[in-house]
């Protein structure tokens, strides 16, 4: 996983619709199926009913569950999929609550689509023992 000739399911959750279409955009370039969702809720109940995702990328801030919330509750279940956070303002205690979870990345809204495409290729490597 992770070489851009793998295909990844991606599960995408913000509440914002322009930025959901750019980021299917973005990844579908990249040669990914994409499933959209507009809340932490919506995008834990995809993850349940449609199994397994290669990546999984969360506003920090959506209604419902936030993408934080989403994060502590997939890793509380075991689940060790990728996951990249993305915001236009990432607080330090948003930071220092997700210490210590293994496989999440960070983007700052606004980011190019080479950031997005380099960040999406180094957190879907195979993790290596």
């Amino acid at each position: 996983m992770g070489s851009s000739k793998d295909i990844l399911r991606v599960l995408v959750a913000d509440d914002e619709v322009q930025i959901c279409t750019l980021i299917r955009e973005m990844l579908t370039q990249m040669g990914h199926y994409v499933e959209i969702r507009h809340d932490g809720e919506d995008a834990l109940k995809a993850y349940e009913d449609q199994g397994r995702f290669g990546l999984v990328v969360l506003d920090v801030m959506m209604p419902v569950k936030t993408g934080v919330e989403v994060v502590q509750e997939l890793r509380g279940r075991g689940e060790t999929v990728p996951v990249l956070l993305m915001s236009s303002f990432l607080p330090e205690e948003v930071l220092s609550s997700l210490e210590g979870y293994e496989r999440i990345a960070f983007l700052q809204k606004p980011f190019s689509l080479a950031e997005f495409r380099a960040t999406v290729e180094r957190i879907t490597r195979p993790v290596r023992c």
